[in-house]
């Protein structure tokens, strides 16, 4: 039964199928605004290299406060200084506006393999982190915080946690063994 005074959640539009539960979604970009009147949105793309930004790939997208849907990427133009989309069954900029800020993410199994020197972000989570002088374990990657800098989140074997951007030069491996990020001065990056 439902209270009459609970406002309705309007979902986000385009659905083309249903958001697998199970599925790991990697985050891979943010809905900007509408680009025209046809319903083409601007985007933010985390890697703009990336095969996930082909006709057809289908992508979550999500709002706090309502349901995720599957959209299914209609068309993809790398303009700059934002590339820009338009999803399929999205063809008005009003309800294109709807998708404003939206997260996308992609299926981790339908991500291309990397090349055999070449890893994705988020496998370094539960990585082995060792100190740079001593290859001793330190502590581990707990998670990737996707900012604009892209934030390993360490568990310290001390109890404590770091924090350190991916592109720190405190980081002197990563990727080169699976499962191993290897930090020099890791105490400087103590959350504190």
């Amino acid at each position: 039964m439902t209270d009459q005074n609970t406002p309705k959640i309007e979902p986000l539009p385009g659905s083309v199928g249903k958001v697998d539960p199970d599925a790991i979604w990697i985050e891979v970009g943010k809905v900007g605004r509408p680009h025209g009147l046809k319903g083409e949105l601007r985007l933010q793309v985390y890697n703009l290299d990336s095969d996930v930004w082909q006709v057809g790939q289908r992508l979550r997208a999500w709002l706090p406060g309502k349901p995720a849907v599957l959209l299914e990427l209609g068309q993809f133009r790398d303009i700059l200084p934002m590339p820009t989309a338009l999803f399929v069954g999205i063809d008005d900029r009003d309800v294109a506006a709807k998708l404003t800020h939206a997260v996308l993410a992609v299926d981790q199994q339908e991500l291309p393999e990397a090349d055999a020197d070449e890893f994705y972000l988020h496998e370094l989570i539960g990585a082995t982190v060792l100190d740079d002088a001593t290859r001793k374990p330190v502590g581990v990657v707990r998670a990737l915080l996707e900012t604009p800098s892209d934030v390993l989140e360490i568990s310290l074997n001390s109890g404590e946690a770091a924090m350190i951007p991916v592109h720190a030069e405190a980081i002197t491996e990563m990727g080169r063994q699976k499962g191993i990020l290897v930090v020099r001065d890791i105490a400087d990056w103590k959350d504190r």
